[in-house]
């Protein structure tokens, strides 16, 4: 979602400030995942962000409000099945059909997505570190092309432009907060503080995605370009040893899609059986498979064309996403406490 959204989602109100935007969203990250930390720290042995959505809210209200997020996230997972897909076709493999790329990841995300949890998070312990290393090997190697004159502030209210361009750039990290229906699995450690240090490491990528970008290309060209980070990295080159620099990222967007779409799958799954039966109730393997048909059928039919697939990027994906992320997880923390039950 980073690399999709940041920095064009700040273009369009920022310009050529989108890079300080960028550097204005990082605190506001860190806050972001420390009051999701905080509200995961109140749940109790084997809880989940179900039960506490049904503590804070009530029985009823949270089931509903799982339901309806558990659909969301169903949504979404389609979405990101079909824009993995178009990445394909649009920067690698032109003349492919979309179908062929959304069947053979979901059929790779369905085992980890039904398995279980403690092995997806194994899986993505291990390719962490393989993907912080990517993105520093592409960083370094592309600083050199940045143009201090293309990260220029704009002459008419450069903070305000900014401003306005953090919060689309803010909904554009929110779409970790899924990942809390499965906090059941997770031992009773404190989580704020691994949150808000987590949030901050992607708010710290999105400006050097933001400042690499802009350095490169300048905020109009860089608006106009079909993944600009993607266009960027195949000038680079390590002496003569890595002439196809694209390849690592390529694998590093399998790598990224197989832990986002599954675990997108297993949350969905686990907010709709506790929409359905309570949030006591574990997702079992049927569930997680219908939320994939679900998913299959949603990335099928989201948009028509890549621009109607681009408007979703955009417009409606972050602003759900910022919606659940800065409107119910806080409201749901201040009834929590309001009714004493957090």
């Amino acid at each position: 979602p980073a690399i999709l959204q940041i920095p064009g989602a700040a273009l369009g109100a920022a310009g050529s400030a989108a890079w300080l935007s960028a550097a204005l969203c990082l605190p506001a990250a860190a806050a972001l995942g420390g009051l999701f930390g905080r509200l995961l720290d109140r749940r109790r042995d084997g809880e989940g962000l179900a039960a506490l959505l049904c503590r804070a809210l009530g029985a009823p209200v949270g089931r509903a409000v799982c339901g309806l997020w558990g659909l969301w996230t169903v949504f979404y997972g389609g979405f990101v099945l079909r824009a993995g897909a178009d990445r394909f076709v649009s920067a690698v493999y032109n003349d492919s059909p979309e179908w062929l790329f959304m069947g053979v990841t979901l059929l790779l995300c369905l085992p980890a997505a039904r398995g279980r949890v403690r092995v997806l998070g194994r899986c993505a312990e291990i390719l962490a570190p393989l993907l912080w290393a990517v993105f520093a090997l592409v960083f370094l190697l592309g600083f050199k092309n940045v143009d201090a004159a293309c990260l220029r502030l704009p002459d008419s209210q450069p903070v305000g432009r900014a401003l306005a361009g953090m919060l689309p750039l803010t909904a554009a990290l929110c779409s970790a907060v899924h990942l809390g229906f499965l906090a059941d699995t997770a031992e009773q450690d404190k989580l704020a503080g691994p949150c808000a240090k987590a949030m901050a490491a992607l708010g710290a990528l999105g400006l050097l995605l933001s400042v690499t970008v802009l350095g490169t290309f300048g905020a109009e060209l860089s608006g106009k370009i079909n993944y600009p980070f993607f266009v960027m990295i195949r000038s680079l080159r390590i002496l003569h040893l890595i002439e196809r620099m694209e390849a690592l990222v390529v694998a590093q967007w399998v790598a990224a899609d197989y832990l986002l779409l599954s675990a997108l799958l297993r949350s969905a799954a686990r907010a709709l059986t506790a929409a359905a039966a309570g949030p006591d109730r574990e997702a079992d393997g049927r569930t997680v498979f219908g939320c994939a048909a679900a998913a299959a059928l949603a990335g099928r039919f989201c948009a028509s064309t890549a621009f109607g697939l681009h408007a979703l990027e955009t417009g409606l994906i972050p602003r759900g996403n910022a919606l659940l992320a800065l409107g119910v997880l806080p409201l749901c923390f201040l009834a929590g406490k309001l009714r004493r039950t957090l």
